[in-house]
Order: C-alpha cells, then structure tokens, then sequence
C-alpha cells in the first residue's frame, strides 16, 4: 500500500504548479494601539443577591506606554453570523451599577499582561442573562472631554446567567449544508445554522462525522470555541473538514498571510507527502450530532449531507499517463508480434 503512495505522490508532482485560489479572509491588523484581551468571552454563573467575579487580561503590543480606562457596554448579536455589536449604556441598563473594577485607570507597558478585577454585584431582583462589553481604551489625555473620543479600544465579552428557575433553554437547527457540492481537494467546508428560542444563551457543542459508504473517515470537532447563542437569534458556525492531502491553505510569506487586490488570502496547495495516505476521493456524507444544554439534560440535533471530491487534474495526469502506458505495451506488443511472425516465415522458407 505504502508503494503505491508513493507512486502517487510523484504523479502529483505534475500536478503542483498549476493551483491558485482567492478565498475570503480577516482584515490585517492595525498600526498604533494594540491591545490583545485574554479570555474572550468570559461566561459567569450566578443566583440573584450573590457576588461573582472575574479577571481580566489584557497585553499592549504596542512600542510606547499607553494609559488605559476600563469602561462598560452593551453588546448583541449581528447578523446570523454572531459578530458581537456593541451599543452604549442606557438608562435602562441598571446592570452598569453592578458591576465595579479595580484598577478602573492604569499604565500598561509594552509586553507586559496586565489584569483587572472585574465583580458583579447581583441585587435579588436580577433574572436571566446581561451581556456586557468590557472596554479598554486610551484615557482622556490633556485637552479631550472624554476617551472615548479617542480611536482605538479593544473589549472583552462577558457573558452573565443569573439563574432564576424561570430560564427556557431551547436550541433547533435550521440548516446544515456544504459550501459546496464537489470539491477538487479539501478542505470542505460546512455551515451549521441554529436559533435561540429560549430566554438565556446557549453554547451547543458536538461532532461532524465524514464517512466514505460506511467506512468512518474522520471527525471534526463542532464550536470547539464554545461559541454562544443568543436569546431570539440566529447564529451560523463554520467548520472545515482539513484532514486531506494536497490541501488548500492560506499562503503566508514572512509570518503574514499574502491578500488579494481585494483584501482577500491567496490559497496556496500544499503537498505535505507525510499525508500522502490522507488522498481524498469519491462520494463521502457528513454527519452533524450538535448537543445543547436545556437545563436538564443534553438534547441531541441531527442532520446529514453528502459531497463528493474529485480532484480532476490528478486523475487526468493519471489518465494521460494511462493512455501512454497502454500505447507504449500495444506498440510493443505489435513489433514483438512483427518480429515473431517474420522469423516464422524465415522457417518455413528453409523448410
């Protein structure tokens, strides 16, 4: 089995030069304040007239010192793919007397983690989920009314469940579908659509099972993130089955990853020949077992779809090579079959 990997991988090498693809991809990064906040998001537990806790990391990356303030906002869900939206406090939003951190101003030095101790004080009459946005932001320097007039900020989700014993905790599934049909080489990629129809979020976890006929293939693991719903939303989740050889990958070149005209990643096919035996090819089905919490226990989702991969350009090398192969034995073969009837003739002459 092992030759004939091999076998295929030089085959392949005919293959290499001639694959090139533009996929969409995340913005570059930004010059200036740079602050990375750890963890992201952060999913606090509660009952009404308790205290709960939580630290908060964040480093500059920056060269210089910068003076930050802690602030605090509101956020949603955008769109069904989940994007937080934050939205400045109102009045409505008493939660903001909640909550208190310390240090709420401070100096953060270049490569260095800092950490703010954010604590909630939940009064008795709380209920239900309070989705907060904890900023970082330049501090008013002389001359400005307020931070937040400033550009650049980061922010940390904080995701907070008062339990109340009145949470609907319910999760359906709206679709499961493949990018695509037919593949030429992985990776495939999968959307996975649920909604939020209960009163509380919900983070469903599970398993996207590839099978070929009924042979089991591999397993991708689904919102390995933990990824959270909100209430009367929608959210769609993306998963890519990668275990595949060639396989297509976001070219990079010193450490950054080559965009296109339109801020698109190049794709580059890799020929990793360690996962020759990883060659894809034929009819497989997708199977999606997604698990959600409802208070009680673990409800299970189902669906299955089926694709195929079908990398044409190897099989029409192999094909071509093929059909020189099987010229070369019938040439052979005719001047082999030449060469004996002339010596019989020779005989009979003699004869």
């Amino acid at each position: 089995m092992k030759g004939f990997f091999h076998v295929l991988a030089a085959v392949l090498l005919l293959t290499i030069g001639i694959q090139a693809v533009s996929l969409p991809a995340a913005s570059a990064a930004q010059e200036g304040f740079n602050i990375l906040t750890s963890p992201l998001p952060i999913k606090l537990t509660t009952a009404p007239g308790k205290t709960v806790s939580a630290e908060l990391r964040l480093k500059n990356q920056s060269n210089s010192n910068e003076t930050i303030k802690v602030g605090l906002m509101r956020f949603g869900a955008q769109g069904d793919l989940g994007r937080p939206n934050l939205f400045d406090l109102t009045p409505k939003d008493t939660y903001a007397n909640w909550v208190h951190f310390s240090p709420s101003q401070f100096v953060a030095e270049p490569g260095v983690w800092k950490t703010v101790k954010m604590t909630i004080d939940v009064p008795s009459d709380a209920s239900l989920g309070y989705y907060m946005a904890v900023t970082f932001g330049r501090a008013a320097q002389a001359g400005q009314a307020d931070a937040t007039n400033v550009k650049g900020a980061a922010a940390t989700l904080v995701l907070l469940d008062v339990h109340t014993g009145n949470e609907v905790r319910k999760l359906q599934l709206v679709d499961f579908s493949s990018q695509h049909k037919l593949y030429e080489y992985l990776p495939a990629s999968f959307n996975i659509r649920v909604r939020n129809s209960g009163n509380i979020y919900l983070a469903p976890t599970g398993n996207i099972f590839i099978q070929r006929g009924s042979k089991p293939v591999s397993t991708i693991v689904f919102n390995e993130a933990g990824g959270s719903v909100l209430p009367s939303s929608n959210r769609q989740f993306s998963v890519a089955w990668k275990s595949g050889f060639p396989l297509f990958t976001d070219k990079v070149v010193n450490g950054k990853p080559v965009l296109d005209k339109k801020g698109n990643p190049v794709q580059e096919l890799r020929w990793k020949f360690s996962d020759a035996d990883k060659f894809r090819f034929g009819h497989y089905t997708a199977k999606l077992l997604l698990v959600y919490d409802n208070g009680q226990n673990d409800v299970p989702l189902e669906s299955e779809l089926s694709f195929w991969v079908l990398p044409w350009k190897i099989l029409l090398v192999l094909f071509v090579i093929f059909l020189v192969v099987a010229y070369g034995i019938w040439t052979l073969s005719r001047s082999l079959l030449g060469k004996a009837k002339s010596g019989a003739r020779k005989i009979r002459r003699r004869d």
